[in-house]
């Protein structure tokens, strides 16, 4: 059972490892804990500078950081450049429900009205303002009753629900009312101070296309929204950065050539940060997370542990630092006086693993045969092995046996020879096999730890000297 982390043992205020991305107003400074991409930078800085308009698309693989670039870019040209430009900190999310032109602008109204009000609340008693709060009251209503009688008509009509309240249609906003409040707004924001700061334009960060494209259906209805809203792209003194998959910028934006005049012709790709780069990453956020109380702080794990979680998740910040907090969970002395090795920690985490397949599945005997086999022999293993192994016939082994360890996501297909196919474990669940090359490594440690839990290996697979 993973056990809660007590951070102040390590000398920290809290969990250094946290997946959640950098972001204004978060439990550390994002300004100082943010670590790398000097090139990535002033990439944007020159888009930033250059320009008084434009459309920006960020691209990499999910946990790579695009987040937490953008937070910290929106930060520095909210507050340090000589041009400053006006941003919100939480990133607009995209999703089934904003993937059309009138949402979308309803979205970037209320996020920066709500910024607004945080940075400066006397604001809010401007006359536009206050008829923006009003459609936005009345937009959160219709999201929560499914539908309200009656029209928005705009700067002059203000809000009209109609004689007859009796008789229920959708709220009618039209696109034009939307587009007149959106550069209203912009020109506020050019025009008046928020928080005694002079501001050139705004930037709008749209997060998330990762998990909106994961589904392929949905591609279709990604290009249309972007040809919908291309006229809002175009917006002068307005930035928009959109985050997504390797592939967003080339399936998405560059099929439409309507769409792509109005962006930036090169995205921006990210590559993960260097080994050295994530521990100086986790060093600051350590650095700034110490308690007050202490005169340093304990690394909870050697810099080695990351340096293998590194490797087994291609740079996966977001996954290493789940690794992290799985392997911590999982220790079960109460104190830890010294950063946890190499071994511990592979072993603590195989531990983790074994636990969740426990916990949540229940496995067959010669499921378990088959995993055998992945965690001790290191290789992948094929349909024609695995009915010699289980001694059961070829034509049950996929259905039966594979099946379900690859609905569980424990075994994934590896590679294919022909109509061979082999099969192995997934990288959430490599580190079972961790477990057993630790225990080659260091058998006098993996008796002792035996010796104290003597069930850790029950029911799943033993240590088998003879092999």
């Amino acid at each position: 059972m993973k056990s809660p982390i007590n951070w102040q043992q390590f000398g920290l205020k809290n969990n250094p490892y946290d997946t959640l991305p950098l972001v204004e107003g978060g439990d550390i400074s994002i300004k100082d804990a943010f670590v790398g991409r000097v090139k990535e930078r002033e990439f944007i800085d020159n888009i930033f500078n250059a320009d008084n308009r434009g459309c920006l698309v960020i691209c990499g693989e999910t946990g790579v950081g695009k987040t937490s670039l953008a937070n910290f870019q929106k930060f520095i040209w909210k507050y340090t450049t000589p041009k400053l430009l006006f941003s919100f900190r939480r990133e607009i999310e995209a999703c089934d429900e904003i993937l059309n032109k009138k949402s979308f602008v309803i979205e970037i109204l209320g996020s920066v009205v709500r910024e607004i009000s945080f940075l400066d609340p006397k604001l809010l008693k401007e006359d536009l303002l206050i008829k923006i709060q009003s459609l936005l009251d009345v937009s959160q209503t219709l999201s929560i009753s499914g539908g309200v009688s009656g029209s928005v008509y705009g700067f002059g009509g203000g809000l009209d629900f109609g004689k007859d309240r009796n008789i229920a249609q959708p709220l009618q906003i039209s696109t034009a009312v939307l587009e007149g409040y959106f550069n209203s707004l912009v020109e506020f924001i050019k025009k008046n101070p928020i928080g005694d700061l002079n501001y050139s334009g705004l930037i709008v960060h749209i997060n998330n296309f990762d998990v909106v494209l994961a589904r392929e259906s949905d591609s279709d209805k990604v290009k249309k929204f972007f040809n919908e809203i291309r006229d809002i792209l175009q917006t002068k003194d307005t930035f928009f950065i959109f985050l997504g998959p390797k592939n967003f910028f080339k399936d998405i934006i560059s099929p439409q050539q309507r769409v792509k005049s109005v962006f930036l012709q090169t995205p921006l790709t990210l590559n993960p940060l260097s080994k050295t780069e994530v521990i100086e990453a986790f060093e600051q956020r350590m650095k700034l997370l110490k308690s007050e109380s202490v005169a340093n702080y304990i690394k909870p794990i050697e810099d080695e542990v990351i340096f293998r979680l590194y490797d087994l998740y291609d740079g996966d910040l977001r996954s290493i630092m789940s690794a992290v907090r799985d392997i911590l969970g999982n220790y079960s002395e109460k104190i830890i006086n010294q950063p946890l090795s190499v071994n511990e920690a592979m072993i603590l985490l195989g531990k983790e693993r074994m636990e969740k397949i426990e916990h949540t599945s229940s496995l067959t005997k010669e499921q378990k045969q088959v995993l055998k086999f992945l965690v001790q022999t290191g290789k992948n293993i094929s349909q024609t092995e695995a009915s010699k192994i289980l001694k059961k016939p070829s034509s049950n082994i996929s259905g039966y046996y594979f099946k379900p360890l690859k609905e569980m996501g424990i075994i994934e297909e590896k590679e294919r020879n022909g109509k061979l196919v082999f099969w192995g474990l997934t990288t959430q669940y490599e580190p079972l096999r961790w477990v057993y090359e630790s225990q080659e490594k260091v058998e006098s440690e993996i008796r002792e730890i035996v010796r104290q839990q003597p069930t850790l290996f029950d029911g799943l697979f033993t240590h088998d000297k003879s092999k």
